[in-house]
């Protein structure tokens, strides 16, 4: 499944570039879902030109539904993001890597910010496919009869959470100013 999304973000484009590849975490008390972004590893090359890191995010618990709860832990809900960042265009390629050795989806994008009227725009582009079979304790004939509904739910979701990142940014830009 592709995801395009496309939103203003009231930072100029190398404010929002730097904030996004440098302080990622600063964006925590304004994302909905998330306890916590901790970078796990960072490299440049070229100086700071291209900068790859893996940032952990991992869920906040109480905003999971609880009819998901009995099957969704902390540890499904969260996730490695693998990220290059390249200075010179302010994109980046990333791929999310479930915490559980499980292969519970494959999903992978670009990021970028560009400009737009004097302020930034943040495009993302999202490929997503989840495997519900993979979930601990749903059995495979349910998980094969629910996977568009699941693909929807999820896709939905991820829609948010990719929208509440511009968001989050505006909550702290707001902030700060």
């Amino acid at each position: 499944m592709r995801i395009d999304l496309s939103d203003p973000i009231p930072l100029s484009v190398d404010e929002a570039f730097l904030l996004l590849r440098d302080d990622m975490p600063s964006l925590v008390p304004y994302l909905d879902d998330c306890e916590s972004i901790t970078v796990s590893d960072r490299n440049s090359s070229d100086g700071d030109e291209t900068v790859s890191l893996v940032n952990r995010w991992v869920a906040d618990m109480s905003r999971v539904p609880a009819a998901v709860q009995k099957f969704a832990t902390k540890e499904l809900l969260s996730w490695d993001d693998h990220a290059t960042w390249t200075a010179a265009t302010k994109s980046c390629t990333w791929r999310l890597q479930p915490l559980r050795g499980t292969r519970l989806f494959d999903c992978s994008g670009t990021t970028a910010v560009v400009e737009e009227g004097g302020g930034a725009r943040l495009t993302m582009a999202i490929d997503l496919v989840i495997y519900p079979e993979n979930v601990p304790g749903v059995p495979r004939f349910i998980a094969k009869r629910i996977k568009p509904q699941a693909e929807k739910l999820i896709s939905d979701k991820l829609v948010g959470n990719m929208r509440n990142l511009s968001v989050s940014i505006r909550r702290y830009h707001e902030a700060r100013s």
